[in-house]
C-alpha cells in the first residue's frame, strides 16, 4: 500500500490548507480514482474516518482537508487564524460563534479553497485525474457545490445536509442552486428532515425540477456527517458507480 501524502497548499489569501491523501491496497503503478472531502464546521478532516475507510477499500483514493480555520489549516500570514467555538449549547450561541468565524477566517473562500485542493490532487502520482468526485458537509456541502462547475471532467458530487450557504455571501443559497444546475456530473444531495440549520430545505430548493440530482431526506434532526450511517450504503454506491469502481 502507498504511504499517506501531508498535503500543504496555499489558499489565495495566504493561508496554509493541509489534509491528507491517502492511497488503497491496489496493483503496482494503478491509478485510483479520488474522493476530495470537505469537513462541517466546526469539524476536522477526521469526521470523515468513516467514510474514509469504506472508500479504501472500495479502492477509492481519498484526500481530505481541514477547511481553513480548522483542524491545521490554521496558519496565515498574519498569524494563527482559527474557527471561534460556540459558548453554550444552544442554537443562538452556535449561530453567533458560525457567523463570526465566517466574517474572520473567510468562508467565503472555502469554493476556491476546494479548487486548489483538487488540483492538488489530481497532480500526484497514481491519481487518475479523470475519476475525480466531492463530498461534503454543511458549509462544506455548499463549498463543494459552488467549486464543482470549475472542476472538468468532474465524475460526481455528492453533500450531506449541505448549509451555511450565507457565508458564501448574501447571494449565496441563490449562487448554489445556479451552481447546481450548471454541474454535469451526477449529484446526490441528502439531509434530515428536520435539520436545524435547513440542510432539508436546501435539498429541496436545489434539486427542484433538476433531473440530473438524487436526493434522500432521512427521518431525524441530524445535521451533515451525523446522518452517514441512514445513506452509507445509498452514497457509496452513488460514488462506486459514478468513478466506475465495480
Amino acid at each position: 500500500m502507498l504511504t499517506p501524502l501531508d498535503m500543504s497548499v496555499p489558499a489565495a489569501d495566504g493561508l496554509v490548507l493541509k489534509g491528507t491523501l491517502t492511497y488503497p491496497a491496489g496493483r503496482p503503478g494503478e491509478a485510483f480514482p479520488l474522493v476530495v472531502l470537505a469537513h462541517q464546521y466546526p469539524s476536522t478532516r477526521e469526521s470523515y474516518g468513516p467514510l474514509v475507510r469504506e472508500l479504501l477499500a472500495a479502492g477509492v483514493a481519498t484526500l481530505a482537508f481541514d477547511e481553513r480555520g480548522h483542524g491545521a489549516s490554521i496558519v496565515g500570514e498574519a498569524g494563527p487564524l482559527v474557527v471561534d467555538t460556540p459558548e453554550g449549547l444552544s442554537p443562538d450561541a452556535f449561530g453567533k460563534a458560525f457567523g463570526s468565524s465566517a466574517a474572520k477566517v473567510g468562508f467565503a473562500r472555502i469554493e476556491n479553497d476546494v479548487l486548489r485542493v483538487v488540483s492538488w490532487g489530481a497532480f500526484q502520482n497514481f491519481i487518475d485525474a479523470s475519476r475525480l468526485a466531492l463530498v461534503g458537509a454543511s458549509v462544506g456541502g455548499s463549498g463543494v457545490l459552488l467549486a464543482a462547475p470549475g472542476i472538468p471532467g468532474l465524475r460526481a458530487v455528492a453533500t450531506l445536509g449541505a448549509a451555511g450557504a450565507p457565508a458564501f455571501g448574501a447571494d449565496g443559497p441563490a449562487r448554489v442552486r445556479q451552481a447546481v444546475e450548471r454541474i454535469t456530473a451526477p449529484v446526490y444531495l441528502a439531509s434530515s428532515a428536520d435539520d436545524p440549520f435547513e440542510g432539508g430545505a436546501n435539498v429541496r430548493r436545489w434539486s427542484e425540477g433538476l433531473p440530473g440530482v438524487t436526493t434522500r431526506i432521512v427521518p431525524g434532526a441530524a445535521h451533515a456527517m451525523a446522518i452517514y450511517f441512514d445513506v452509507r450504503d445509498e452514497l457509496l454506491d452513488f460514488l462506486r458507480r459514478s468513478l466506475s469502481v465495480a
